[in-house]
């Protein structure tokens, strides 16, 4: 190769020759490690559109939070938040906007990745995250379609099943405040992930508690086990089951 010429020779001598750098830039990666913002612009517009979204139900959140707490501690509170037109609307509407901050939550702190989607970027990473939570939920509603009997009452087998939609708001909202908090003090995102995946764990644990009570109460132990079941154990089994096997 010719000696570098300065700028300007090269350009009035007709040719420019281009060095290679002796050490190579790394490559751009879309990928992010656990508990960092997504980088992609869609990922970045879904968190901007449904911000948005969450902040203009502030207040359906804020007039429902007693509601929400007293089903937390109280599993006769579910059966009163059912028979309330306005509570179980605003319940639902709640439970379907925190369907996305759900997955984005689960998908940007890695809780629920399988071998195979492990390895992919951050924007198709949450798009299976999100096709995964949207098939376990329909995977719930056919299961709460098939499972319910004749001799239980219908609003009180509503009330049970729907409880999941109730501590669902709980779970997310929970997530949400803890993922922040522990990013303000700035902690090390493996602890950040582990206090997540226990503090969800903990409030499911206490959602099927409450469903129990309320099988137990209206039919027998044994109705409300066989519920469980059904509604509950086999379709989050089947859900860690695909986390641990793909």
């Amino acid at each position: 190769m010719s000696a570098i010429q300065t700028v300007d020779s090269a350009f009035t001598g007709g040719t420019m020759e281009l060095v290679p750098l002796s050490a190579g830039l790394p490559a751009y990666t879309e990928a992010a490690g656990p508990g960092q913002l997504p980088v992609p612009l869609p990922i970045s517009i879904v968190i901007v559109v449904f911000t948005i979204i969450c902040i203009a139900n502030i207040r359906t959140f804020i007039n429902m939070a007693p509601a929400l707490s007293g089903c937390l501690f109280r599993w006769k509170e579910n059966l009163h938040m059912e028979n309330s037109l306005t509570l179980s609307t605003g319940r639902n509407r709640l439970f379907y906007i925190l369907v996305i901050p759900f997955c984005l939550t689960v998908s940007g702190y890695v809780l629920y990745s399988p071998d195979i989607i492990s390895p992919l970027p951050v924007t198709y990473r949450f798009l299976a995250v999100t096709g995964a939570v949207i098939l376990y939920l329909l995977l719930r509603d056919i299961l709460a379609l098939v499972s319910r009997s004749g001799k239980i009452n219908e609003k009180v087998y509503k009330a049970a099943v729907r409880t999941f939609r109730t501590f669902f708001i709980i779970i997310t909202a929970a997530m949400l405040i803890t993922a922040g908090a522990m990013e303000i003090f700035s902690a090390d995102t493996g602890l950040t992930r582990q206090v997540l995946l226990y503090e969800a764990a903990l409030l499911y644990f206490i959602c099927m508690v409450r469903e129990a009570q309320i099988f137990k109460n209206t039919r027998s132990v044994f109705s409300a086990i066989l519920y469980l079941c059904a509604l509950e154990i086999l379709p989050t089994g089947i859900l860690v089951a695909t986390a641990i096997v793909l």
